[in-house]
């Protein structure tokens, strides 16, 4: 059999992909079944027996153990008759890299009221995620404001400002950008983006912000 999908050296964006071969040739057409292996390296981490030969040329079979994010697999293949087995196909590659997924965060921004006639240089944001994130592993170059303003790189602070226990990140942001992006209302969402570790986070404070 021919490793044909997915295809050589590929990307794949799930942990149970579909392998699929092109069926050997054989003259007798005695093959009945096929058997798969995948390994991580020189290690075998999954097999898969006995799929039935499909008669269209093509035979595939979907793992049910999943694959770890981040990893490059090797897998092959063999035909069976019920009795005898081919030789094992060449090895064939692909790598599993998973959709970033998001988390939802707790946003404070401050002030709660903001007023653009006011002075000040800076508006402040404070950062709480879900349990089992640290804030402290947050990429501060990727958080932003409204998706275009990005959080200044220094000072950050981590704190528990509202003394819940929950740790938080403290971000600051220059005050006149974002007056240029907020509308004036009497509650006026603010989003703030991010990603902690390669898990991309979003959350939303209403704040007042004056004519």
């Amino acid at each position: 059999p021919k490793p044909a999908l997915p295809a050589e050296a590929s990307s794949i964006t799930t942990p149970t992909p579909t392998l699929t071969i092109a069926n050997a040739a054989d003259p007798d057409s005695s093959i009945k079944s096929y058997d798969f292996e995948i390994y991580a390296g020189p290690t075998l981490v999954a097999t898969v027996t006995a799929i039935p030969q499909d008669g269209s040329g093509m035979t595939s079979v979907t793992l049910n153990t999943p694959l770890v994010d981040n990893t490059a697999y090797q897998w092959r293949a063999r035909a069976s008759d019920g009795g005898l087995y081919g030789a094992w196909s060449d090895m064939a590659s692909f790598s599993v890299h998973l959709p970033v997924t998001s988390i939802g965060a707790t946003i404070d921004f401050d002030p709660d009221t903001l007023n653009p006639k006011s002075n000040g240089t800076w508006v402040v944001v404070r950062i709480e995620l879900p349990a089992g994130y640290d804030p402290a592993d947050a990429d501060i170059s990727s958080i932003r404001l409204e998706g275009t303003i990005a959080a200044e790189a220094r000072p950050y602070e981590i704190g528990d400002c509202d003394k819940d226990g929950i740790k938080d990140l403290m971000v600051k942001f220059r005050r006149s950008e974002v007056i240029k992006v907020l509308p004036s209302g009497e509650r006026v969402p603010v989003h703030v983006t991010g990603k902690v570790g390669s898990v991309g986070f979003e959350g939303v404070d209403l704040i007042r912000v004056m004519q």
